[in-house]
């Protein structure tokens, strides 16, 4: 089987994909891999080939998540979600149409914003998967909406409430967007998508949307779409982890694991350490404790500690480091969160998954992107707290580590969780998933309505399951651009 593979080239989008990667090839699948030029080399490390993603479809990702200055309320919000999803779908076509010229995919598997998937599935008839690199979003009664940081409501008036939410941003928002991607649509020669058509759908494959995690971390609903898959945690395993441990490692391993607490911040926002600033400050004082710091400016705030770049010198006020903390840019999670009793973290969702996958409770801090969300969901559980904020004062984060410490009912939760996870290998039931899916296409190939609109603009039966996958055309060689 051929899997033509598009992600952005962002470390919480590229390394969920990495594990489904090595195992298609292991399974003597051939990959392509559409992304940034800076992670060719992984690509390629995993057997995969490699294609460039044109300087048009690349974006910087957390910068379209940025209002645009002046708007607010559902004005705001309709200008970001066109920004983060419709704007660049043409460019992104035109990306999957050069690479199937000479990679003759089956299915493409798409990480995120699959709206351009979903255009290009209507031009050339192959199907996609999406891989859900964030919470499951629906437009169920069951759950609040997107971005709220609420939890779901548990009386009928509640669902009510939800289910009259979900129709006004419909009618508000997703309206907005469906009739910017007919823009889109049409100016790659297809037909306009009925005005009434639900954003939801586009944003996730009919046919398989697989999610790397289990519903005992997510908010619970009546009904699940056959589409969507639970496969686990997307870990890396041992072998592809390079670690060379710090110098203090064997502070770490000496350290009682309930009294270590693990601070990280955003890779991408390296200039913004006020997470870890706030963190080291309410814990300063705790001899008893280890605070392990991690993320893109942690060296950087304090002094005598190297300059790694990512922060300039008058960006941040140094300060002491304290005796109980030790420091480094980066540590691969999976080695580290073994020996931490709890991780304080702005709740990026693949290092909350990696946590809850070995038992560890979180205190969550964040505000953007699916940030909210994620941090819902640690409540939901009852794994961790959330200081519902990106700012959380020194007090607040400071009570919320020591209650996460003394409290066994929130490791409880996270040792549930993480029973849970183990009885998952997430790279195995996405590989067999994918599989699944182009053998459902070849089954049923002669009988296709995939996503289609017919020539007066009428939407036809989405089914991806029956749809022909694949097109002709020479296998490409591998690790050419």
């Amino acid at each position: 089987m051929r899997f033509l593979i598009s992600s952005f080239p962002f470390a919480g989008h590229f390394n969920p994909i990495q594990p489904i990667v090595k195992e298609l090839v292991r399974r003597g699948h051939e990959v392509l891999w559409i992304t940034g030029r800076d992670y060719e080399a992984r690509v390629t490390s995993l057997g995969a080939d490699f294609y460039p993603m044109s300087e048009e479809a690349l974006i910087h990702d957390y910068e379209d998540w940025e209002p645009v200055r002046g708007s607010t309320g559902f004005s705001a919000l309709s200008a970001v979600l066109r920004r983060v999803f419709i704007d660049r779908i043409v460019p992104r076509v035109r990306d999957y149409q050069a690479a199937v010229k000479t990679f003759p995919a089956d299915l493409l598997l798409v990480d995120f914003r699959p709206a351009g998937a979903h255009t290009f599935c209507d031009l050339t008839g192959i199907p996609y998967a999406t891989l859900g690199v964030n919470p499951l979003v629906t437009p169920d009664s069951e759950v609040p909406p997107w971005g709220t940081r609420e939890l779901p409501p548990r009386t009928p008036v509640g669902r009510l409430w939800n289910a009259l939410r979900h129709s006004l941003g419909n009618w508000l928002v997703h309206g907005k967007l469906i009739a910017a991607l007919n823009e889109r649509r049409v100016e790659l020669g297809l037909p306009r998508l009925p005005p009434n058509t639900s954003f939801y759908r586009i944003m996730q494959s009919d046919m398989l949307h697989i999610m790397m995690t289990t519903p005992a971390f997510e908010f619970p609903r009546a009904h699940f779409r056959p589409s969507v898959k639970f496969v686990g945690p997307l870990l890396p395993s041992d072998d592809d982890i390079r670690f060379v441990p710090p110098p203090w490692w064997k502070d770490l391993l000496a350290h009682p694991r309930e009294r270590v607490v693990h601070v990280t911040q955003s890779t991408v926002h390296a200039e913004d350490a006020s997470l870890i600033e706030s963190a080291v400050l309410a814990l300063a004082d705790r001899c008893d404790l280890l605070v392990v710091v991690t993320g893109g400016g942690a060296a950087n705030i304090f002094k005598g500690c190297e300059h790694h770049g990512s922060i300039g010198e008058g960006d941040v006020a140094k300060m002491h480091k304290p005796a109980n903390v030790r420091v480094a840019p980066f540590i691969p999670h999976p080695k580290l969160l073994p020996h931490v009793g709890v991780m304080v973290t702005n709740a990026g969702y693949n290092g909350v998954l990696t946590a809850l996958a070995c038992g560890v409770p979180i205190v969550c801090a964040g505000r953007t992107e699916d940030k909210p969300d994620v941090s819902s969901r640690i409540a939901w559980v009852g794994a961790g707290v959330d200081l519902r904020t990106d700012k959380p004062t020194v007090s607040a984060l400071r009570k919320a580590v020591l209650e996460v410490l003394a409290e066994p009912r929130y490791h409880e939760a996270a040792r549930r969780i993480q029973i849970d996870f183990a009885k998952h290998n997430g790279a195995v039931e996405a590989a067999n998933e994918l599989e699944r899916a182009v053998k459902r296409v070849e089954a049923h190939r002669e009988t296709s309505t995939i996503n289609r609109v017919d020539g007066e603009g009428r939407m036809l039966r989405c089914s991806q399951t029956l749809h022909k996958g694949g097109n002709t055309g020479q296998r490409r060689t591998r690790g050419s651009s």
